[in-house]
This record gives structure tokens, sequence and C-alpha cells, in this order.
């Protein structure tokens, strides 16, 4: 039971990091930022403010609201919640959401 709990959360870490790998890859190109990674997460930066950084991972606190968290350096974390949409459009929300606080943040 232990092992099949801790492969399944394996699996799910895996299916949400290969996501906002996706997603962080899908976004526009950028001169005001560059791709990054840490962890289980992928984000971007902005590299003539290395501070300004924002990543996008699986949620670890509030899975029961949505899969996905998206953490803005020097303001916190929050988990992009699902709100019953399908797995696409899940990720297209959250596209949308990454997108729009990369323009506002890391310009």
């Amino acid at each position: 039971m232990i092992v099949e709990t801790l492969v399944a959360e394996q699996t799910w870490r895996l299916l949400w990091s290969h996501a906002a790998h996706q997603i962080i890859s899908s976004l526009p190109s950028a001169s005001n930022y560059e791709r990054v990674a840490v962890g289980s997460g992928w984000g971007l930066r902005n590299p003539a403010h290395p501070h300004r950084a924002l990543l996008l991972h699986p949620a670890s606190n509030g899975r029961e609201s949505g899969d996905l968290s998206l953490t803005v350096r020097g303001s916190g974390t929050q988990v992009i919640p699902r709100c019953g949409a399908s797995y696409t459009d899940y990720l297209d929300n959250v596209a949308d959401i990454v997108e729009t606080t990369a323009r506002a943040y890391l310009n």
C-alpha cells in the first residue's frame, strides 16, 4: 500500500512537471526573459534582473483545488484553481495566467 501510494505520487508529480515544461516551452520567446528549470518546476526569469522570476510547478499544498502552482519571487505561491476544467482547458488557462504574469512581472 505504501509503495503504491509513493508510485502514484511520483507519477502525478512527473505528469504535472511535464505539463509545466510544455506550458513554459510554448510561451512566445521574448528577449526580456529566459527559461529555467528548478526541481520539478519550470519557469522564466529576467536575465537583466535575476530577482525577477516565476516558477510553474506541481502543487504541494492545495492540490484539491488545482494541480499546478505559480510562484513569483518576492510575491509568494498560489495554486492555480482547476474549477472542474478538463485537462486541456486547465492547461490553456494556466498558460494564459503564466503569460499574463510574465508580461506584467518580468518586464
